[in-house]
């Protein structure tokens, strides 16, 4: 959905955000679903539709708030959960331009000494802002991936987990900000075999990608250094096992939580202790205090509604990886 306009960082369609909409009741009806009434004070009595599905089976439902359709309140249903309830967010969202607006004007390239860098894992590239006008940024971040390809592929996929590193900078024109590669073998690098590839690099966020491949040779000696890397620090399996099911686990329970922020937020804000928060929280979530700390240490970012398919897409991926390993 590059091209799609956003409600905040809901990517939503373009189709969705013209008509009357109609009451909740009536698109909860269509969707056989309840509707949390608590969470409907000061919502728009009318002007609802659907904006978005996912295939994780979220529902993402918005109405305007204003003459012109720039401010929205939303709301969430996950159809898996029974009995499904539509939940509407407090706050309202703006709409935001599509990816492909934001990167207007920017653009990928290799800084002149990268003829120098055999080993492609230690590549840099320069973020450079070749428009006329200023570029600033929102709240995304200079996150480059690096992948390989066979020469003259032009499709690639990469996992993205996020990054908490590279916030994006201000940029005047012909200015540049210059960024790692975070470069992706294969699941199984053993299985590379040595020769050219096509190195693609793509600023996640942003949509942003190198408009030519870099041309790069793996050498056997390359190959070998970066299994060696990849194994000094990967566990064996059952231990990477034990510890996907740790993350799937912390995961799940932070998705859960969303449906009980409020009363987490008042049991929290009366403890004097970060025990007692733990306890408070494991008594309201049904868990170990233990297990509870993955919610205790979420960012305010997670109360928001459109936070829920990012989680939903990590804890997909998060069960990927753990069946991948057999």
């Amino acid at each position: 959905m590059d091209d799609a306009p956003r409600i905040g960082d809901l990517e939503v369609e373009s189709d969705a955000l013209i008509g009357a909409g109609t009451t909740l009741s009536e698109l909860a009806d269509e969707l056989a679903c309840g509707v949390d009434e608590t969470t409907t004070a000061e919502a728009p009595s009318v002007g609802w539709r659907v904006l978005r599905r996912l295939e994780s089976g979220a529902v993402y439902l918005g109405s305007p708030v204003d003459a012109d359709h720039r401010i929205w309140r939303l709301a969430q249903l996950h159809t898996g959960e029974q009995p499904p309830v539509v939940r509407v967010h407090p706050d309202t969202s703006d709409v935001r331009p599509s990816r492909a607006e934001r990167r207007q004007g920017l653009v990928l390239r290799w800084p002149s000494f990268v003829a120098e860098l055999a080993d492609p894992s230690e590549l840099v590239i320069d973020i450079v802002n070749a428009g006329t006008a200023r570029w600033m940024p929102t709240d995304e971040r200079f996150f480059a991936i690096g992948a390989l390809t066979v020469p003259g592929e032009t499709s690639f996929s990469f996992g993205w987990m996020g990054s908490a590193a590279g916030r994006a900078v201000p940029l005047d024109p012909e200015e540049c900000a210059r960024v790692p590669v975070q470069l992706q073998l294969q699941s199984d690098p053993t299985s590379l075999e040595p020769g050219p590839y096509d190195l693609h690099v793509v600023v996640v966020e942003l949509g942003l990608r190198l408009a030519e491949p870099l041309r790069v040779e793996l050498t056997a000696e390359l190959i070998a250094r970066q299994v060696s890397k990849q194994n000094r620090h990967r566990a064996d399996p059952a231990s990477e096992r034990r510890a996907f099911d740790r993350q799937i686990e912390a995961e799940q329970l932070r998705v859960g939580a969303r449906r009980s922020w409020p009363e987490i937020a008042e049991v929290v804000g009366s403890a004097v202790s970060d025990d007692e928060a733990l306890e408070r929280i494991a008594a309201v979530l049904d868990c170990e205090p233990e297990q509870a700390t993955s919610v205790y240490d979420s960012s305010l970012r997670a109360m928001v509604r459109a936070d829920a398919d990012r989680r939903d897409e990590q804890l997909q991926e998060l069960i990927r990886q753990r069946d991948a390993l057999g």
